[in-house]
């Protein structure tokens, strides 16, 4: 691999399918990983129209990072993250879980058959830009030296921004000799990646573990299943999953909510109990006070109590 000087890159990530702010934060955890990469900062999230033909929405963000690695290999490292992350390519802008583009690179142009550099779409999307200069806000272009704040004029298709945020709110719960907690999100795909990352905290303090393996976890579901049998469903395969591979969790997303079956990942690492801070087992999930519903506010909100 040849020698580059470190410099600042920004990757701009996307999510229509599935748990999109888990996957963007999974994406997030991922790219600082494995991309070689320091000081890996992230945008606010941006809730926009999609591109193409008819889909859900999207929601968009940008990642900065220092890296020495070359922009070919960074894209394929990108590539090898949207894969881990459930992406599957086939129609052109057509939707996926995750999608990650090189967008800016400082003071580097790339000019060749996978990979060009500023991004071609970078003037003329909204959704990529303005995340870009939120992260860096005197980047210019290095083909012709412009500021790319000047040429960000237009922000049609960009609906709603909210703050970048570590994790799901939640609140904990202490139920008599039980434990549990309160988790909130914006869908109930969402909902579902957040209440897993709850459930892993109350075993193991989440940011002592990193986010180096990538573990499937899927299960299958009645289709007129309710949202609390679903929760249940997936939350007992997860503490299996956990225990039965002593994986310390970092993240969760969920990569499809479908009629008969959840699917998703969970991101962590082998549990080390001298480097991890343990809090604690969980010996199952319990339908005592569990429910999932969607809140008066338009988000989802869920409530478990498990047996310690």
């Amino acid at each position: 691999m040849r020698e580059v000087e470190p410099r600042e890159v920004v990757l701009g990530l996307g999510s229509n399918l599935g748990g999109r702010e888990a996957l963007l934060r999974a994406a997030w955890a991922l790219l600082g990983a494995r991309c070689e990469a320091e000081d890996v900062r992230a945008s606010s999230v941006y809730q926009t129209l999609p591109m193409g033909p008819p889909q859900p929405g999207y929601l968009n963000a940008a990642v900065a990072l220092r890296t020495a690695l070359p922009l070919d290999a960074l894209l394929s490292r990108c590539r090898a993250v949207e894969g881990a992350l459930g992406r599957a390519r086939g129609e052109r802008w057509g939707p996926r879980t995750l999608d990650v583009d090189v967008l800016w690179s400082d003071g580097e142009v790339v000019q060749g058959p996978s990979l060009t550099v500023p991004h071609p779409g970078l003037r003329a999307r909204a959704f990529a830009l303005e995340p870009l200069l939120e992260l860096c806000p005197g980047a210019v272009d290095p083909t012709d030296g412009a500021p790319l704040a000047r040429v960000l004029r237009d922000t049609a298709g960009i609906l709603a921004r909210a703050p970048w945020r570590e994790r799901f709110p939640t609140e904990e719960l202490c139920h008599t000799a039980d434990e549990g907690f309160v988790t909130r999100a914006r869908d109930r795909a969402d909902l579902l990646s957040a209440a897993c990352e709850a459930l892993g905290a109350l075993i193991v303090e989440p940011d002592s573990v990193r986010a180096e393996a990538v573990v499937p976890l899927a299960v299958t579901v009645d289709e007129d299943a309710e949202d609390d049998e679903r929760l249940f469903a997936w939350l007992a395969e997860a503490l299996h999953a956990l225990d039965a591979g002593r994986l310390a969790l970092a993240r969760c997303a969920v990569l499809e909510d479908g009629p008969g079956a959840v699917r998703g990942v969970l991101l962590g690492e082998p549990l080390d109990e001298d480097r991890h801070r343990v809090r604690g087992a969980v010996k199952a999930i319990t339908f005592h006070g569990l429910e999932a519903r969607p809140t008066p506010e338009g988000g989802w909100q869920a409530r478990v109590i498990v047996d310690v």
